[in-house]
């Protein structure tokens, strides 16, 4: 009789260990809204130094919103895809600089974004179902919720700028590049490659809130319609993006069950 108690014992948490195991498949389907805020790496604008592209050269005063909604889905336990939908603006200007060489041209530009990427996560560990219904994890917080993963993708943008000269005037679509040492044309769609990295905290089983940080590697030099001999890369713009995410239930047919 021992034995077999034994015997149960062990069944019944292989059985549980299983069900826990596979609890990510019940519900591998999220839809995620979120917004943020974007800023950007451009020959206009910047620090009060020499263009570098990185987080140096960065200028608080050209920080623009951004809205987005996305969908992610589980291929495993610690990988997803996700798909996003950003719209975003962006922004910069000679104006707020003193290194000589920006202060003289005195233009400044803003421009929409709309893009639309895919992007492959990877989760450090594996993440953390909240309390089954209730917001109790808003209350108290439970470090072992927080899920941290890294990732990056491909995708395409659309942007559209608008320049003026030394603050005088209002923004004009501009015919041709504006006062630029490359006389040539470009378009206003390109590649984007995103990089970076996500915190999520499962609030319950259902509903997740999260944030995400990356920078947008692009094809193009002209996010700004500018584009000297002495670049020495292409554009580039940043998003940090809260989002609230939903998990849908996985139906016996593999699909999102609403």
């Amino acid at each position: 009789m021992k034995k077999i108690s034994i015997l149960l014992f062990i069944i019944a948490v292989l059985i549980s260990t299983t069900s826990n195991a596979q609890r990510w498949k019940r519900s591998r389907y999220e839809v995620i809204y979120g917004l943020g805020a974007t800023n950007t790496f451009t020959d206009l604008g910047g620090a009060n130094k020499t263009a570098s592209h990185f987080i140096r050269d960065l200028e608080m005063r050209a920080t623009r919103p951004s809205v987005f909604v996305g969908a992610r889905y589980k291929i495993k336990e610690l990988i997803a895809i996700k798909l996003n939908i950003i719209n975003g603006w962006v922004k910069g200007s000679d104006l707020w600089t003193t290194e000589p060489g920006r202060a003289n041209r005195g233009i400044t530009f803003y421009s929409p974004i709309i893009e639309m990427s895919t992007q492959i996560e990877y989760s450090i560990a594996k993440e953390h179902f909240g309390t089954r219904y209730t917001f109790s994890n808003m209350r108290r917080f439970h470090f072992q919720n927080v899920n941290t993963y890294v990732f990056t993708g491909v995708g395409g943008m659309f942007f559209s700028p608008k320049v003026k000269y030394n603050g005088v005037g209002s923004y004009q679509k501009p015919t041709s590049q504006y006062r630029t040492s490359k006389q040539k044309k470009y378009s206003k769609v390109a590649a984007v490659i995103p990089v970076g990295i996500g915190f999520k905290y499962g609030i319950n089983r259902r509903l997740s809130l999260g944030v995400e940080f990356s920078e947008r590697w692009t094809s193009t030099d002209y996010l700004d319609n500018h584009s000297d001999i002495y670049s020495e890369g292409n554009d580039t713009y940043l998003f940090m993006h809260v989002y609230l995410s939903y998990k849908l239930r996985t139906a016996r047919s593999g699909l999102p069950r609403f």
